[in-house]
């Protein structure tokens, strides 16, 4: 099911016990996630910079990348990144 809220508020009204039935699926989950990271990453980007620092510059692409799909080279840098401090890293 699509996670938009008014197609949960009609499912809810009009079909019983609906709570317990809804589920929603993966492509939508996964953009929603995706979106969550990409907002903590741009508010941690821009904290970093007033510090002069560039730790996530560049990095927009790879936290959004399927793993999956990365090159060796990616995967490593992405690890590195994963492996931080960084608040990105921890959502």
């Amino acid at each position: 099911m699509d996670m938009w809220p008014a197609y949960i508020n009609a499912t809810l009204e009009q079909l019983p016990d609906a709570e317990r039935k809804i589920a929603f699926d993966k492509f939508h989950v996964a953009k929603y996630l995706g979106e969550a990271v990409d907002k903590v990453r741009r508010q941690e980007h821009k904290l970093l910079l007033n510090q002069d620092r560039n730790d996530l510059t560049g990095t927009k692409h790879v936290w959004l990348t399927n793993p999956d799909n990365m090159s060796r080279k990616q995967w490593q840098w992405f690890r590195t990144l994963r492996e931080s401090s960084l608040k990105t890293a921890r959502a």
